[in-house]
């Protein structure tokens, strides 16, 4: 694009003030950010440094950005409105026009409710429906989080060809180097502040900020136990047994025979493409989603014998891959409080070892950042001392500190505790000690091979 061409955006010490009990204060302070047609600026910074902040101010209305713009949020359900994928596709477009975008790897899935897709493919449909929009400038929040690799590599490619072909802009929210290294700007921030700026690599190269996106966790021994845990049972029994589990997605097929025996102890990963099951299996496990066919039984308990659900077990615990999913309080302190071994360890202990800021206790747990919120559900998670612990993509949106905090907890879990992690990032799962196996449509495999 032409270099004399206007910017859309031109920041110049831009404040914005968040309203909270205790009274105002600066979210953003003093930001510098231009943006022109055709560039693509990322913002990086750790968890709670005011990333999604920025897109979301400037995504709404009277924000300095005058121009067309369309936000593709971290949390895809927060845009879905419609009854039917087509009819999410159709909003503010022409309707006689209207086709399934092709690549977005949507197809036959017109009728289907948006919010029954697996995560990676309501990404795209939030991308697709950003697009459709034709917008001037595109807010993307963490546009790879929820996708795997070969899908995270589409992604990004799209985005690259979109902002070529349209001359659009490209704002994007990302503690994926991958993703920072394909911008041509880099902005770091911390504490609502911009800390440094400029090309990608010479950005990177500062060891002061190479650590927000850090490495997976070095592969260890697990550490000493957490305190509280309250582990009971043999070693050598088995926690978690499934026998000809099947689940469908809708009318579409998902998943069968699935067979499983995991003893005491077991750490499990469960790795594959987005779409192949992991987060409905998960749930079966938890008792959160009966299966279509099979057997599941904890600690020799069946479940679902009386219905839908079953989650009066107190033996498993799940972490959602999105975090909210698991808040039912109003604040922080009472989440905690709602499972008694953790108040009784001390909230302000817990927030620490989740590297949270003091003055999160008396905030509501929707209203921290992404990587805050997947903190604290993953503690509550893994230091409840169930018997079995599900964990959904915990490292999503987890800056480098976050991801290696993660792994250190679950090295420091009791020995008897069974781990089931489904993720696409099979190093990470290789890191923490996991067992790795690939889930396809006719059951669980060893992941020698892509599923």
């Amino acid at each position: 694009m032409p270099a004399d061409q206007a910017p859309l955006l031109s920041l110049r010490d831009w404040t914005v003030l968040q309203r909270r009990a205790e009274g105002a204060g600066p979210l953003l302070a003093g930001v510098d950010l231009e943006l022109r047609p055709g560039a693509w600026v990322a913002v990086a910074g750790a968890n709670g440094s005011g990333k999604s902040s920025l897109l979301t101010s400037l995504a709404q209305a009277g924000s300095p950005l005058a121009c067309r713009s369309a936000l593709l949020p971290q949390d895809p359900d927060d845009q879905f409105v419609a009854p039917t994928v087509a009819g999410e596709l159709a909003l503010g477009r022409d309707k006689a026009g209207l086709c399934l975008p092709e690549g977005f790897g949507l197809e036959g899935l017109g009728g289907c409710d948006p919010r029954l897709l697996s995560a990676g493919q309501k990404q795209r449909l939030a991308l697709a429906v950003a697009l459709g929009q034709q917008p001037n400038v595109l807010l993307c929040d963490e546009p790879t989080a929820l996708q795997d690799d070969e899908q995270a590599g589409w992604v990004l490619d799209r985005l690259d060809d979109w902002r070529h072909r349209t001359g659009g802009a490209l704002l994007t929210a990302t503690c994926d180097p991958r993703e920072a290294l394909r911008a041509d700007h880099l902005v770091v921030l911390d504490g609502g502040r911009v800390a440094a700026a400029g090309d990608p690599r010479t950005v990177l190269a500062d060891p002061a900020w190479a650590r927000l996106f850090g490495t997976d966790p070095e592969p260890g021994a697990r550490g000493p136990a957490a305190p509280g845990a309250r582990q009971t049972g043999d070693a050598g029994e088995v926690v978690l047994a499934l026998r000809g589990v099947g689940c469908r997605f809708g009318e579409r097929p998902g998943f069968a025979a699935v067979d499983l025996d995991l003893p005491a102890g077991s750490r499990l990963g469960v790795w594959g493409p987005n779409g192949c099951g992991k987060s409905t299996l998960l749930a079966a496990c938890a008792g959160a989603r009966r299966p279509d066919s099979g057997d599941v039984r904890l600690c020799g308990r069946r479940l679902y014998g009386r219905g839908a659900l079953d989650l009066d077990h107190g033996l498993a615990l799940l972490a959602p891959q999105f975090p909210e999913y698991l808040f039912s309080c109003s604040t922080v302190r009472q989440e905690i409080a709602v499972d008694p071994s953790l108040a009784a360890s001390g909230a302000a202990d817990l927030l620490r070892r989740l590297g949270l800021p003091d003055d999160t206790l008396d905030r509501h747990p929707r209203d921290l950042s992404s990587g805050q919120k997947r903190r604290l559900a993953l503690g509550l998670v893994l230091l409840s001392g169930r018997r079995l612990l599900l964990l959904d993509e915990p490292t999503v949106a987890l800056d480098g500190p976050g991801r290696r905090l993660v792994a250190d907890l679950l090295r420091g879990l009791d020995e008897k505790t069974t781990v089931v992690v489904a993720s696409h990032d099979r190093r990470f799962l290789e890191a923490v000690g996991c067992r790795v196996v690939g889930l396809a449509s006719t059951g669980l495999r060893p992941a020698t091979d892509t599923p």
